[in-house]
């Protein structure tokens, strides 16, 4: 099969062009520092997004497996429209913080469930063991619409300085992405289990669970990993637009502008452009970078001790006059994210079973959604109280820990 021509895995790809014509993203720290939020609030908002997502994540992978994927997709996209109008009309915190229990819900009926229908394509056409290169290359379309999000998201502020409308202007895509999800075969909602009932639900989630902490050790583990790798990475990711905002009279970019909120659209915008498009590339390749390593393993762990660098060396760059090496260092921080991901997915989906596979996936996302609860206002606070410098040595410092105690050492598949 020639993946590039594929009808449902072009459609896979669109699908996450779509989702990611998230237009407020590369704005979201500033639209929440400029209402008068701390960073701890901040970070609050963060953890109670997470929280909720983790409130839903198991639950909604098991109604997933049990009444359909497509479905709970569906109900995903209601939940982030319904959230996007109220990010625009929000003025206060708690308003912010309804928006974001949407958000989270939304998030919690996506997170597993689209790569458990990739994988279910793949296993149906005979073609598992591309799954490294087929989801990175579906993942590439989603940083492409990131890339063309943030620039018309800086557009549409430097034009308008309105934040609040770039919310409002989210709920098309999403509309677009609900009716493109009706298209997909029917075959790819699952194995539907119409009699299945609140007990013969929970009992599947059980099930699920009891495998993981009895059975799958070095399912477990990888799910460890890869929950604080990418907790760590969601964490920290949109702290460079603080960081800019800070350092914008420091960067003689488009120096001629006097307005500093939209010298900072434009910088912002161009950024993260340039990352999700360079991203973009590194995903559709992260298969060359196991096949370097030839064990998954090995390579998982290589680009864990490289993240480490790259934290260190944000903290060490920041506040200094050094302004173009942290947007620099930043596309590193998101690449090698990029191309750790699909490694990690086809590491944890060798030993997932087909049935369980949305639900284990949740699993994942739930663990990294725990972390991100307990992280986010711990980095929120730090950066308050000793600045956003502190805090990055303090992610880079305990990340070294952690890999000690989480390094992957085995690809063993269940017996």
């Amino acid at each position: 099969m020639n993946i590039k021509k594929d009808k449902s895995i072009k459609k896979f790809g669109y699908y996450g062009f779509f989702k990611n014509l998230k237009f407020f993203e590369p704005f979201l720290y500033i639209f929440f520092l400029n209402i008068g939020f701390s960073y701890f609030q901040i970070g609050s908002l963060i953890s109670i997004r997470e929280i909720t997502k983790n409130i839903f994540e198991v639950p909604s992978g098991i109604y997933a497996d049990n009444y359909g994927r497509k479905t709970s997709l569906q109900i995903c996209f209601v939940s982030y429209i319904i959230s996007f109008v109220i990010f625009y009309l929000g003025n206060i915190y708690l308003t912010m913080v309804f928006a974001m229990i949407l958000f989270g819900i939304g998030e919690a009926f996506r997170s597993g469930t689209h790569k458990a229908i990739i994988f279910n394509y793949l296993d149906v056409h005979g073609i598992a063991d591309l799954k490294t290169k087929v989801y990175g290359r579906t993942k590439s379309y989603s940083l492409i619409g990131a890339s063309i999000s943030a620039v018309i998201g800086g557009f549409i502020v430097f034009i308008r300085s309105n934040y609040r409308l770039i919310f409002l202007l989210s709920i098309i895509p999403y509309i677009i992405d609900f009716i493109l999800i009706s298209t997909y075969p029917d075959y790819l909602n699952g194995k539907i289990d119409k009699k299945a009932g609140i007990k013969e639900f929970i009992n599947s989630g059980v099930e699920s669970i009891k495998n993981l902490f009895t059975i799958l050790t070095d399912l477990r583990k990888g799910i460890i990993n890869s929950g604080i790798y990418d907790g760590y990475f969601k964490v920290l990711k949109d702290y460079l637009q603080p960081i800019l905002r800070a350092e914008i009279m420091a960067v003689p970019f488009l120096s001629y502008i006097s307005s500093q909120e939209k010298r900072l659209s434009i910088l912002l915008g161009f950024s993260y452009a340039i990352i999700n498009l360079i991203s973009s590339y590194a995903s559709r390749n992260a298969y060359k970078a196991k096949r370097i390593f030839k064990r998954t393993n090995k390579s998982l762990n290589v680009i864990y001790l490289i993240t480490i660098i790259i934290i260190g060396a944000i903290a060490a760059t920041i506040n200094t006059v050094l302004s173009y090496i942290v947007i620099i260092l930043f596309l590193l921080f998101y690449v090698i994210r990029t191309i750790r991901r699909p490694i990690m997915l086809d590491y944890i989906s060798g030993i997932i079973e087909e049935k369980e596979r949305a639900t284990m996936l949740s699993i994942e996302s739930q663990f990294r959604t725990i972390f991100i609860i307990i992280v986010a206002p711990i980095m929120g606070y730090i950066a308050d109280i000793w600045g956003i410098k502190m805090m990055f040595l303090t992610a880079a410092l305990t990340m070294i820990v952690i890999l000690f105690l989480t390094r992957l050492s085995t690809e063993k598949k269940p017996s």
